[in-house]
């Protein structure tokens, strides 16, 4: 166990030996489409490429997986699994780099301010939640967790489509 900042023992490594997230997969409708958006907008290169699936490699080396069984069966917020990948930036510049970048796959991107923290929210191709935060966790540790995290909020985009503005 580790000891936390408030006193209390974490679960983690005893012999300093971390592991940490590498990769993530995501189903898409379109491969060429959703390359394109996330080379676009996140600076990824592609690492390799196959018929149906490609590996992304985001500057920091980060790996992301897009795999195509056609149109997208995205599951609704809420089921298992992982919802959307959250990104992060040093640079209060490249948050507004990445937010035009986004903007022109989404017109309803937007940003908010929640405990500090500056957020670009969109959508990429297939309507799945992006969400990019300034400054990164490395530079202000998370101390609460977003509302709009647990879902509690509708997406922009929804609230376009339908005309509803109340929370």
């Amino acid at each position: 166990m580790m000891a936390e900042p408030d006193g209390q023992a974490q679960p983690g490594p005893a012999n300093g030996v971390t592991a940490k997230v590498a990769s993530s997969l995501m189903t898409v409708s379109d491969l060429a489409r959703s390359v394109n958006f996330y080379c676009d907008v996140f600076s990824c290169r592609v690492a390799l490429r196959e018929r149906d699936t490609a590996l992304l490699l985001t500057p920091g080396g980060f790996q992301i997986y897009l795999h195509s069984k056609g149109p997208s069966r995205r599951p609704r917020v809420g089921a298992t699994g992982v919802q959307y990948l959250m990104w992060a930036t040093d640079s209060q510049a490249e948050l507004q780099r990445i937010s035009q970048r986004l903007r022109t796959y989404d017109v309803a991107t937007h940003s908010y301010t929640e405990s500090g923290v500056t957020f670009v929210e969109g959508t990429d191709p297939d309507d799945g939640r992006v969400i990019v935060a300034y400054p990164s966790p490395r530079q202000l540790p998370r101390e609460v967790i977003a509302p709009r995290l647990r879902g509690r909020l509708r997406s922009l985009r929804r609230r376009l489509r339908t005309g509803v503005f109340a929370a």
